[in-house]
């Protein structure tokens, strides 16, 4: 006996057998369920790229700091209009002393200096300039680093008028060292001297366990930090008002808008797939039994998970979804065959239940196969997230096989028998056979049947347009797709228990990199190799007039841009010290200001007039010169397109030169190098899906319809889906990142599966009626009606998440619900022209069963 055969027997004859048995596994495997973990991480940030590699260079031997840093920025704001007075400055720095006296956020705090503002630098320079008066009182207040408590006395024992002085002092455009740093803390377009501001900056500095290239690698005890301040900055007495920035926020706020989202939008979407389950299935048992197995399918693959130790992420949360939509697929077409079966052949309810399973077994197996394929595709990407989710997904896939091939055809039969054996009649008629469903389904076969040539030319036309609008698609992994957009409006009206939360960080966001030098929007490009060759610095400098030329440059509330780089420190350490001044100078031989020979003695004695600058700059091993370091602050409103194209151009100048290689880097350009692995990660699995699908869709084919090329043909419009959605998402401006990356998966994942049980259905009918035209309309009215009801269920359900507060999330679902649409399409409308065309012109065994079905008709 075949073994489709074997095991639809065995289900329909042992069906309590069978439910034991998966309730034991279901034990078994879904125990793991409860250790699954949820994390923000996404291993797929953690790139390989040159960039990558020369950004963690660049901040473990260039930071003014030990050990590894992170920061959070508040951006300070006072209804009476100016942050600079006397009152203004002392509440910061009383803020600050609440944050070191909070056992929250002192605990990740860096040492030295981790808090830094405009009241602080104001603060030591009055300490500094009462120290030089005769007579001072407070000549026992140190002017190195004075404390917090020593800042507040200073300028609480000033009159408004003296803090006012001091202010404008500090920040005139000819101030010293600590004045530029103070001044980077004001918004552009501040008049240096004035002192009066609208908005100010107020640094935190933590620290970290490892390097962090991006938000999700912060860990909890300094994500707990930064809540903490930004709590302590919210309860702050006076007219300031604190907004808070930074990579420890990212996290919870990306997780508080998922849950927000799910608790809205999940009910929505359950309503929906509870509404058109009822009206797919017109019977609530059936309804109950396929939301059973759906249950038991997550039960399975969450269990798995658990035991693999794999946590649930961003890129997870399409798991579910996926699967989901796959057990209501599988659930449909065994009901619905079972019911054809039943009611327009007559049979009981396990000889239908057996033959139903025997008639879509097969079709339910290749599913499988060809779909776990489509994701384990993820396998090549170099993406490590990407390759976890084909995996889990594969799993997912094979538990959907057996809980709706073994454990729901178990349980109807069970239920069936038990109320039909009480007089209770449970034969119902297949969803899509009659009706203007019905005729909406038929449109296919007749299209098929009168103009199947007119078909393909259409779809061959679109995909072709499709593809082309396709290469406009943008890639973007930049984080601001997973920073939840704020609530709407509707949502105020909702009970408080569902009711979204506040999500701040956007907007915040914007106001700081819109108005401030942001310390994380600094680039810069490394330099290595013989950087002691005369003509280094030279090169440097031409590279730093490129940089402050450029429009994406920062520029300062003095005018310059915002650019250091060896040739600049130098300058300024000449400028400071006569010594030093001397030695520039006598390796200046064209008098241009920028040394041109024996710079290794140059380097030293930058290294021992001014270390902590030089160290930000230069990098030495074992004394001797190693690399060097051109530093770019970027606008925060500029495009990562255009600072990585200027970055780019300014380090192919300096590459290659004199030995020296230079490589572009900071967040824009490691983004970048992640985009491009995502594109390249996209074409790669779509391209090996393909093959493998064809492959596999081929030798089944073959085996079980005796024709390898009935499997090019239903992968045809599969294939065609792919382009469609590309285009459409080119066309609808929706980016590919890290969660819409899997749109190749999904939509050959899906697609592949309405398309197999069209032609598997179409394959049967014709070996029993030898007639395309009637074989195609049986297949479409039969097989359709269940892949409309699916269609429907998934996308519309799925399709709620378009409104998540998390614009991913919001693509995603949008994605997922266009690309079920798209499937269903194909799979109605151009595949059954395709399978016409085929039985007309490409089969040889439709001919002669038809042939043969022709004489035993006349006999």
């Amino acid at each position: 006996m075949d073994p489709v055969d074997s095991v639809a027997a065995l289900v329909a004859r042992r069906s309590r057998l069978v439910i034991a048995a998966m309730l034991v596994l279901t034990l078994a495997v879904g125990a793991g369920a409860g250790a699954v973990e949820q994390s923000a991480s996404l291993a797929a940030v953690a790139t390989e790229s040159d960039s990558a590699a020369a950004n963690d260079y660049v901040r473990e031997n260039f930071s003014a700091r030990d050990g590894n840093t992170t920061t959070a920025l508040f951006a300070v704001r006072d209804t009476d209009g100016n942050v600079l007075s006397r009152d203004s400055l002392v509440r910061s720095l009383r803020l600050q002393q609440r944050l070191h006296e909070n056992a929250t956020v002192n605990r990740t705090l860096v040492a030295n200096r981790s808090t830094v503002g405009v009241a602080n630098v104001v603060a030591r320079a009055a300490i500094a300039a009462e120290h030089r008066r005769e007579g001072s009182a407070h000549r026992d207040r140190p002017t190195a680093n004075p404390t917090l408590d020593d800042q507040i006395a200073q300028l609480e024992s000033m009159n408004a008028s003296g803090v006012a002085a001091t202010v404008g002092r500090v920040l005139s455009a000819d101030g010293d060292g600590s004045g530029r740093t103070a001044r980077r803390l004001l918004p552009r377009g501040y008049d240096p001297g004035d002192t009066t501001a609208p908005s100010r900056l107020l640094v935190v500095t933590y620290r970290t366990d490892q390097l962090i290239r991006a938000a999700p690698m912060i860990s909890e005890p300094v994500a707990d930090g930064h809540f903490a301040a930004r709590d302590l900055a919210t309860d702050q007495p006076g007219p300031e008002t604190y907004r808070a920035f930074g990579l420890g926020f990212f996290a919870e706020q990306q997780n508080a808008a998922i849950g927000d989202s799910m608790a809205v939008l999940g009910p929505l979407a359950l309503l929906f797939v509870l509404a058109a389950l009822s009206v797919a299935y017109r019977d609530p048992l059936d309804v109950v039994l396929g939301l059973v197995g759906v249950v038991v399918v997550l039960v399975w693959t969450f269990g798995v998970m658990g035991w693999a130790g794999i946590a649930f992420n961003q890129i997870m949360i399409a798991v579910p979804l996926l699967l989901i939509g796959l057990s209501v697929d599988y659930g449909l077409h065994v009901v619905m065959r079972f019911r054809e079966r039943r009611t327009q052949y007559g049979e009981g309810v396990r000889t239908a239940m057996a033959r139903s399973l025997s008639g879509v077994g097969t079709a339910l197996a290749l599913v499988t196969a060809t779909t776990a394929v489509g994701f384990l595709a993820n396998l090549t990407s170099s993406m490590p997230d990407l390759r976890l989710f084909g995996v889990v997904t594969a799993v997912g896939v094979g538990a959907t096989l057996v809980v709706f091939g073994l454990f729901v055809p178990a349980l109807k039969t069970e239920t069936d028998a038990a109320l039909e054996s009480r007089g209770f009649d449970r034969s119902r008629r297949p969803f899509g056979t009659g009706g203007r469903f019905g005729r909406l389904l038929r449109g296919g076969a007749v299209l098929a049947k009168r103009m199947p040539l007119a078909v393909l030319a259409v779809a061959l036309v679109v995909s072709a347009g499709a593809g082309y609008a396709a290469t406009d698609i943008d890639v973007s992994s930049d984080t601001e797709s997973f920073m939840a957009d704020d609530p709407p409006g509707w949502t105020d009206e909702l009970p408080a228990a569902v009711r979204p939360g506040d999500y701040w960080l956007d907007d915040n966001r914007e106001f700081v990199y819109s108005r401030f030098q942001a310390p994380d929007r600094q680039t810069h490009v490394l330099v290595r190799g013989n950087v002691t060759d005369p003509t280094t610095l030279d090169r440097v400098a031409d590279a730093g007039e490129v940089a402050r030329s450029a429009d994406v440059t920062f520029t300062r509330s003095t005018g310059d841009a915002a650019v250091a780089s060896p040739v600049s420190v130098i300058r300024r350490a000449a400028a400071r010290n006569e010594s030093f001044n001397a030695t520039v100078a006598a390796a200046d031989t064209d008098g241009d200001g920028v040394p041109d020979r024996n710079l290794a003695t140059v380097y030293d004695e930058l290294f021992a007039t001014a270390p902590d600058r030089a160290g930000r700059v230069l990098h030495r091993v074992d004394g001797e010169p190693a690399a060097l370091r051109l530093r770019v602050a970027v606008d925060g409103t500029a495009s990562n397109a255009d600072i990585v194209d200027e970055l780019r151009g300014i380090a192919a100048d300096l590459d290659g030169n004199a030995g020296l290689t230079a490589t572009a880097t900071g967040s824009p350009v490691v983004t970048a190098d992640l985009d491009a692995r995502l594109a390249t990660t996209i074409v790669e699995s779509v391209a090996v899906t393909l093959v493998a699908l064809l492959a596999l869709l081929a030798v089944a084919f073959r085996a079980f319809e005796g024709s390898a090329s009935l499997g090019a043909v239903t992968l045809a419009p599969v294939a065609a889906t792919v382009a469609w959605l590309l285009g459409t998402m080119a066309a609808l401006d929706l980016s590919l990142n890290l969660v819409t990356a899997l749109v190749g998966s999904v939509s050959l994942g899906l697609g592949v599966d309405y398309a197999i049980h069209v032609t598997e259905r179409f394959a049967d009918e014709i070996e029993q009626r030898g007639d395309p035209g009637l074989a195609v309309e049986r297949t479409v009215t039969g097989t359709g009606g269940a892949l409309l009801s699916s269609a429907v269920t998934t996308a519309g359900g799925f399709g709620v998440l378009a409104f998540s507060l998390l614009p991913a999330l919001a693509q995603f679902g949008l994605v997922l619900a266009v690309s079920i649409g798209y499937a269903f399409v194909a799979s109605v409308f151009v595949l059954p022209s395709l399978l016409t065309l085929w039985a007309r012109y490409g089969s040889s065994a439709t001919a002669a069963s038809g042939e043969a079905n022709a004489i035993a008709s006349d006999d």
